[in-house]
């Protein structure tokens, strides 16, 4: 029988958190010192960024949903593909896209906590997708 390695099993808990929006268990399976690269480039430098990104996200994406699509598990390492799923709140719809967007991520777990992540997708859909979220649906929207 196969179990499951530490980098599955905290990847599939913070997923569980994300599509709950459970900020809290969230934060509590990353690094404070997280480092998140996307197609290759910095992204994302803490935890805390991470928490901002995606409560941006949320915000603008009352639907959104991650889904796992496979996982290979290397113990303290894994690679996961997923596909993200949302639809913008009405009053943003004509400023942003509908999110339907498959791509993979490589990850790292120390202590329990994932500290690295290198995020791989489509970079025209991904492109500013966060920022222009943050943009426009500010945290008291």
């Amino acid at each position: 029988m196969t179990t499951e390695g530490e980098a599955a099993r905290i990847y599939r808990r913070y997923n569980v958190a994300e599509n709950t929006r459970d900020r809290v268990a969230m934060g509590a399976l990353l690094d404070p010192a997280l480092t998140v690269e996307m197609n290759g480039s910095a992204a994302i430098g803490s935890a805390d960024e991470d928490d901002a990104a995606m409560d941006a996200l949320f915000r603008a994406y009352p639907d959104y949903r991650r889904e796992i699509v496979a996982v290979v598990d290397g113990g303290p390492e894994a690679a996961v593909r997923w596909r993200m799923r949302g639809t913008p709140r009405p009053e943003l719809a004509d400023r942003l896209p509908v999110i339907d967007i498959r791509g993979c991520s490589f990850v790292r777990v120390r202590d329990g906590r994932m500290a690295a992540a290198w995020l791989y997708a489509d970079a025209d859909a991904m492109g500013g997708l966060l920022s222009l979220a943050a943009t426009l649906a500010p945290p008291d929207a």
